[in-house]
């Protein structure tokens, strides 16, 4: 039976990266209009693949709509694949269900052009984690089309094989080892790179005649031996005999003449046959030639760079963009759909148009080089745009929803000052933070305060004072307060069930019970923190943690270490000359008591770092640099969460600044949150066999928080937007020490010849905003904590109130109803390994979509409870389509869901 060699056409479009956005847009529009051509020209061309995603062909309605059916047309006749994916988002940074709404966006808007190409073709991600084949499988996807990623497997590796997540949903994977340009050497002529093009005010433009040159099939018979030679030199990797050659690279237009080469190739032999097509008819026709399937299968995270560059550098580039995406990602899902959602029962008319406008501000900036930190500044300096555009819609649409769930309900006592407050997730001593009416005959920075819930119970609230107002020479304030005195922030904190609203009321402190206990604090010769659970002592910038409830101490902690950066946004490099490495823990701190009451105290550890002022060739400069810095290191009352806020103000250049965690355990692994998953990693990483593209990485992903235990003891360290981190051995200690990585500043978009990697990665354009200069807040918080048997994360709900605090509403409009808010669903048993992961509304009708998930590898049944108002809960996939019968409710409008390990269950609410 001859091989088969289908050859894909195919332009990865990034849609940002050496050049902004709107100047790209120009060469996507080129592309597609080269297409147009094509069709009109050459009938022996077959499909041109727009790189797995829709958005470039709305770039290119945005400026030619008037040929919305022209191009829906070459969908139609499959000339163009566009999708299945809405951009070709990075699979670390963004959240599960970050992904899963740029699946479901693609998914819809391609089926508005007729149909999505039905492939998992992601040929440029930096690794896969072990869940997108469930993510994938959920669109009715059931293939991985990837280039990087692939460790090192001893004995060798086919190139396509079946690839099992960790649910043990399975994809065809087919592996680029050579890259996805492996049609021709397409970069075999001599041909001038893209030049530059300046106009007056602006001199950033580059041309696209360099990519349409690439695409010029000037020599088919050259082109049809070289493809003719790359076949037989792939063929054993791929049993099913059916070789993927892509004809293509970065921003190229379709190949014009690739028929003539298709045809030549079939010409001048008779042992492999040359066809054509798109990705998921390659999927298709492969998978046909394999009908017990491939002879291997696979279950590693695809981290390795044993054949292609992994550059996981680029999970701490420009970390501020991290930090963006992490705040914008949690008030998207954690707040504004589940609330808007909730609202939506009573009433309120979803948001659906603004939702679409935020989501897709998130889309675009996931895209891989956009999210990666790895682009021009102009491309980041619009991507907190989109940033801000995408938390002011959120910020409204919660606050609309609590505003409108406050009217419906009945007011309380005939009196409209009320707070209504919702928590994202089930704990204790969740804090709540808002802004009230200054009570009247009181001062709204002195005020003592408390707060009351409906049942009469009274807590104390704390108030925030307002930040001091500068002088001026006169000796009087150069501005108003804003929002003025006629408001004060109060903070509070008490027991919530997930998205259940309750009800507050501000009255005074004199209501409390005469004694409160609160939060002790000093800034003696050993500040503190202290209540019933933990003590916090500081040493410097140090801190360590004695947990009251066992007697365990954990020292060491909030320890800063700068280094030199001699790479680029892909990968962190060490110069090749050593240079001076700088800890906090060797300058001096000052500590002070900001912040003492009833609910939280603080202290305020300041200090001022002297580093080294840039790299200059591979040495690090004489000339050095003050970094000013302060911990604010917190804690609350009835929590074991040690807070911190780091405040910075970066002057330095060429470095990094990680904080370092030794490991207060003999710990052999690392445990994290990744995607619908807790994952344990060794600490020990693979070793190179063959030599590897790229040193095996120390630095891996991970979500939220990581955690180290031994039998007796935990330490876990909650993450606000914050996605990578490396463990280390300590000969000495023979223990790991921890590292996450806060800051990384370099000054070029590429460096080569470095110790972390041997050539190039991408343009070598000047990038000086990548130095990250001026101030930065980051925050995290370290939990002690006893290990259990039952739970790998007994942490989770009070990193949970750290990560997703409650929002609340002071009710200031007019109660028009007598619907007292009930919780619209209520998970009975609470078991610790089922996590909540969306509720909001269907994209296609008034259904409300609500999704668990397994989260540590253990079959689970609970019992769902969901509000009256629904009729039915009917399963459904990822993609919103109904997966089955609607579940039995019973008499207490109750469903038994049973969730199989590391599954996610998501179900359709109808009324």
């Amino acid at each position: 039976m001859k091989a088969i060699a289908f050859v894909i056409t195919a332009g990865h479009l990034d849609i940002e990266w050496y050049q902004p956005l709107r100047s790209y847009r120009f060469w996507t529009v080129r592309a597609l209009e080269e297409l147009r051509r094509i069709d009109a020209s050459r009938p022996d061309f077959r499909t041109y693949v727009l790189d797995g995603q829709y958005y470039p062909l709305q770039e290119y309605l945005q400026v030619l709509p008037q040929n919305r059916d022209i191009m829906r047309d070459l969908v139609a006749r499959k000339k163009l694949a566009i999708g299945p994916f809405f951009t070709q988002f990075d699979e670390w940074l963004p959240s599960a269900e970050s992904m899963i709404r740029n699946c479901l966006y693609g998914d819809r808007r391609c089926r508005a052009f007729e149909r999505p190409m039905c492939a998992g073709y992601l040929p440029d991600n930096f690794g896969h984690p072990m869940q997108m084949p469930q993510i994938l499988r959920g669109f009715g996807i059931d293939s991985l089309l990837f280039m990087r990623g692939m460790p090192e497997v001893p004995g060798g590796h086919d190139d396509e094989f079946t690839y099992v997540g960790l649910d043990g949903s399975t994809l065809f994977a087919s592996h680029f080892r050579e890259s996805y340009s492996g049609a021709f050497d397409i970069f075999n002529r001599p041909i001038l790179p893209s030049q530059p093009r300046d106009v007056p005010y602006y001199a950033d433009f580059l041309s696209y005649e360099h990519h349409l040159e690439l695409a010029e099939h000037d020599d088919p018979q050259r082109i049809a031996r070289n493809m003719v030679e790359n076949v037989r030199r792939l063929l054993p990797r791929y049993p099913s005999r059916v070789v993927p050659l892509v004809a293509g690279y970065d921003h190229l237009p379709p190949q014009a003449g690739i028929g003539s080469s298709v045809k030549a190739a079939n010409e001048m032999q008779d042992e492999i046959e040359f066809v054509m097509g798109d990705v998921e008819e390659y999927v298709r026709l492969a998978m046909s030639h394999l009908p017990n399937g491939p002879r291997q299968s696979h279950t590693f995270e695809l981290t390795g760079s044993r054949y292609q560059y992994v550059l996981l550098g680029a999970l701490s580039a420009r970390t501020y963009l991290k930090r963006e995406h992490f705040a914008c990602e949690a008030l998207m899902e954690r707040y504004a759909e589940p609330l808007d959602a909730l609202a939506g029962l009573y009433g309120h008319p979803h948001a659906q148009t603004l939702f679409d406008e935020a989501w897709e501000a998130i889309m675009v900036n996931s895209a891989h080089d956009s999210i990666h930190g790895s682009s021009v500044d102009e491309v980041h300096v619009e991507m907190q745009a989109r940033y801000g555009a995408a938390r002011q819609i959120a910020a409204g649409i919660v606050h609309e929803a609590l505003a409108h769930l406050a009217a419906v309900s009945p007011a309380w006592g005939g009196r409209r000052d009320e707070i209504l407050a919702v928590a994202p997730s089930s704990g204790k001593a969740q804090p709540v933070s808002l802004w009230v009416p200054t009570p009247e005959g009181t001062d709204s920075a002195t005020a003592r305060l408390a707060v009351a819930d409906e049942s009469g119970a009274v807590l104390p609230a704390q108030v925030i004072p307002p930040a001091p107002i500068p002088l001026n020479g006169h000796g009087e304030p150069r501005h108003d307060p804003f929002p003025g005195l006629q408001f004060t922030q109060i903070l509070f904190q008490d027991e919530f069930q997930a998205y259940t609203p309750k009800k507050y009321r501000v009255v005074s402190a004199d209501t409390l019970p005469p004694k409160v206990p609160g939060v002790l604090a000093g800034d003696g010769p050993v500040p503190y923190l202290e209540n019933d659970l933990v003590r916090v002592e500081t040493d410097g910038g140090l801190v360590r943690i004695v947990d009251k409830r066992c007697g365990w101490t954990v020292t060491g902690l909030n320890l800063l270490e700068e280094d030199a950066d001699a790479g680029d946004p892909w990968d962190y490099a060490a110069p090749w000359t050593p240079g001076e490495v700088v800890h906090s823990s060797g300058v001096p701190f000052t500590a002070s008591v900001v912040e003492k009451g009833p609910v939280r105290a603080t202290l305020e550890l300041r200090a001022t770092l002297s580093v080294p002022k840039r790299l200059e060739g591979d040495a690090r400069s004489a000339e050095r640099t003050n970094i000013p810095l302060s911990f604010e290191v917190s804690l609350r009352a009835d929590s074991p969460c040690v807070e911190v806020r780091l405040t910075l103000d970066n002057t330095a250049e060429d470095h990094r600044i990680r904080l370092r965690i030794p490991s207060p355990v003999r710990a052999a692994f690392v445990r994290s949150q990744g995607h619908l998953a807790v994952l344990d990693r060794s600490v020990d990483r693979p070793a190179e066999i063959e030599p590897w593209a790229q040193p095996p990485t120390r630095l891996l992903p991970c979500r939220e928080w990581i955690s180290v235990e031994d039998d007796a003891h935990g330490l876990a360290i909650a993450l606000k937007g914050m996605y990578d981190y490396e463990a280390v051995p300590n000969s000495e200690t023979g223990r790991p020490d921890l590292f996450v990585t806060l800051l990384r500043g370099f000054g070029c978009m590429n460096r080569c010849h470095t110790a972390t990697r041997k050539g190039s990665a991408a343009p070598s354009v000047p990038t000086p905003g990548a130095q990250c200069p001026g101030r930065h807040v980051m925050e995290w918080a370290f939990i002690s904590y006893a290990p259990s048997r039952d739970d790998k994360a007994p942490f989770l709900p009070t990193a949970q109130t750290f990560l997703y605090p409650p929002v609340a509403h002071a009710v200031r409009g007019p109660h028009t109803g007598s619907v007292a808010v009930r919780p619209a669903f209520t998970l009975l048993e609470k078991p610790a390994n089922i996590c909540f992961s969306a509720f909001k509304k269907a994209f296609d009708d008034d259904s409300l979509v609500l999704r668990f998930y397994e989260n540590q590898g253990i079959r689970t049944r609970v019992r769902l409870r969901v509000d009256t108002v629904f009729s039915q809960v009917v399963p459904a996939r990822l993609d919103e389509r109904p997966a089955g019968d609607a579940l039995p409710l019973d008499a207490r409008h109750e469903v038994e869901l049973d969730f199989a390990p590391y599954k996610a269950v998501t179900l359709l609410l109808r009324r």
